[in-house]
C-alpha cells in the first residue's frame, strides 16, 4: 500500500550469544522503527529478560504469523520459543538454543518466500551448534539458497571503504582450488554488479578481481590458477560496470579502499573477509546477492564468550536493517 512502513523480519539467532543483546541495543534507536516495522521471530521470553538487563525499555509485543494491524503502537514479535536459560547450561539446553536459532531461520525464509515480509535480516548463530544439534547447515547463505532454489548465488560483505564478493565460502581451504571454476567466477562477477547497483545504486561501477596466488601467480611461476581467472574476467559481459583483473591480493585492497574499485571480487573466504574486518569490524553488513528477496545480516558470530555481558555492538545489525529498508524502497515503484 502507498506510505505504508514495510515489515522486516529479524531473526534471533542463537539465544545464548548477543543476537538477544544487539536486537534489543538496535531496536531501542527509534528512528531504526520510524521507517519499517520490525518483526522478531525468535523467543519472546527471552527478548524480555535481555531488555530488563539492559534497562532498556522497549513495547514487546506477541502477535500471530498474520494480522498486521497488531504491530502499530509495538516492535511484534514471532515468538516460536518459549526458552529458559539458566547461567551454566547443560549440553541438551545448547542444543535446544541450536535448534530454535535454526528454527527462527526456516521460519524467516518461509516468510520472506511467501511476501510476507518484504526483507529478512539475520542475528548470527553457530554453524557448529546447530551441525552437532543434528541439523546439517553450513551456513545462512547457503541454506537460504538452498531453499529458495536458487542456483547462482554469492555472498557480499560492505562497509563505507571496503566491499567484497566471495567466490568461495565456508570451505576448508584444500577444497577452494577444486571448486574455482571460470563459470563460477563469472556468475559471482555479475551478482556483484547487479549487487552494487540493487543495494547501493552505484552507476557503472569498477569492479576488480583479485588473484588467487602470491603476487598473482608470477605468470605461472607460483601457480596457474590466474589464467582461468583471467579467461573468466575476459568472459565476462560488461553490461553498466568497468571490470579488471586478476590483481594480487597483497596490492587490490589498498586499492579498492582508495576508491578505484567499487568492489573487489575474491576467491576465498578470508581471503576478503581479512581486510574487510580490518576496516570495518563493526560495521560492516552481510548480503547475500542473488535470493528471490532482500537478506542482510550482521558481520559477526555469535560471541558467546561476551553474551549476557552488555559489552556486545549493535552498530553492524543497525546497519543491516537500514540497509534493507533503504533497498526497500528503491526498489518499490515511484508513488507507492
Amino acid at each position: 500500500m502507498k506510505g505504508e512502513k514495510p515489515v522486516i523480519a529479524i531473526t534471533m539467532g542463537d539465544p545464548r550469544g548477543i543476537g538477544p543483546e544487539i536486537i534489543v541495543k538496535a531496536l531501542s534507536q527509534i528512528s531504526l522503527r520510524q521507517t519499517c516495522v520490525p518483526l522478531i521471530i525468535g523467543d519472546l521470553n527471552i527478548l524480555k529478560k535481555t531488555a530488563r538487563a539492559l534497562k532498556i525499555e522497549l513495547p514487546f509485543a506477541e502477535v500471530p504469523e498474520t494480522g498486521r494491524e497488531l504491530y502499530a503502537e509495538s516492535i511484534p514479535v514471532l515468538s516460536l520459543t518459549n526458552l529458559s536459560l539458566a547461567e551454566r547450561l547443560t549440553p541438551e539446553k545448547e542444543q535446544e538454543c541450536a535448534r530454535a536459532s535454526f528454527l527462527y531461520i526456516e521460519k524467516g525464509a518461509q516468510m520472506a518466500l511467501a511476501q510476507k515480509v518484504a526483507a529478512l535480516v539475520t542475528a548470527p548463530v553457530s554453524k557448529e551448534a546447530i551441525w552437532r544439534a543434528g541439523i546439517p547447515f553450513r551456513g545462512h547463505t547457503d541454506y537460504l539458497a538452498r531453499v529458495t532454489q536458487t542456483k547462482d548465488y554469492a555472498m557480499m560483505l560492505a562497509g563505507e571503504k571496503l566491499k567484497v564478493s566471495l567466490v568461495t565460502t565456508h570451505l576448508p581451504f584444500r577444497e577452494v582450488v577444486n571448486y574455482l571454476t571460470a563459470e563460477r567466477i563469472q556468475k559471482v562477477i555479475e551478482l556483484t554488479a547487479k549487487g552494487l547497483r540493487d543495494f547501493f545504486q552505484m552507476d557503472k561501477p569498477h569492479i576488480g578481481v583479485a588473484a588467487l596466488n602470491p603476487h598473482g601467480g608470477e605468470k605461472g611461476l607460483l601457480g596457474e590458477e590466474e589464467e582461468m581467472i583471467r579467461q573468466a574476467v575476459q568472459g565476462v559481459k560488461r553490461e553498466g560496470f568497468a571490470l579488471s583483473g586478476p590483481w594480487p591480493a597483497d596490492t587490490i585492497f589498498y586499492r579498492a579502499y582508495r576508491g578505484e574499485f567499487a568492489a573487489v571480487v575474491c576467491m576465498y573466504h578470508d581471503q576478503g573477509l581479512i581486510p574487510l574486518k580490518l576496516l570495518h569490524f563493526e560495521d560492516a553488513v552481510n548480503i547475500t546477492l542473488g535470493l528471490p528477496f532482500i537478506r542482510t545480516s550482521v558481520d559477526h558470530g555469535v560471541a558467546f564468550d561476551i553474551a549476557g555481558q552488555g559489552r556486545a555492538s549493535s552498530i553492524s545489525l543497525q546497519k543491516a536493517i537500514s540497509l534493507a529498508e533503504q533497498t526497500i524502497w528503491q526498489k518499490r515503484p515511484r508513488g507507492n
